[in-house]
């Protein structure tokens, strides 16, 4: 699942990225939203299972990261909104690289077990 999420995200961004350039922009800003909203929902799943299923300490960590990814979420929505100010997509495709890029190195390079 998390090989899936990580290659949903490359493409994602690599699409948005060309759609910026393109009289296409709207769309890939609005694209862009996508990214964080499935990071939300993640979350929020995961905050559903309670704690028995996902433990305490990870309960609390998804807690403290909902705030972040709703921030995230919000810029997002205003970036697609406000589809002329370039600055804040390319905040925002930033941002989403950074967590693409967290998300590709823990599923791909870091090897707890081996």
């Amino acid at each position: 699942m998390e090989t899936l999420f990580c290659w949903f995200a490359i493409v994602l961004l690599v699409t948005c990225a060309v759609l910026e350039f393109t009289r296409w922009r709207v769309i890939g800003t609005w694209l862009l939203v996508l990214f964080p909203a499935v990071l939300c929902i993640a979350v929020l799943l995961d905050l559903a299972h309670g704690v028995p299923k996902l433990g305490q300490a990870g309960n609390n960590t998804d807690l403290r990261a909902l705030p972040f990814l709703l921030g995230f979420l919000a810029l997002a929505v205003l970036g697609a909104l406000r589809a002329n100010w370039r600055w804040l997509f390319w905040l925002t495709w930033i941002v989403s690289a950074l967590f693409c890029s967290i998300a590709v190195y823990l599923t791909f390079f870091w090897h707890v077990f081996s």
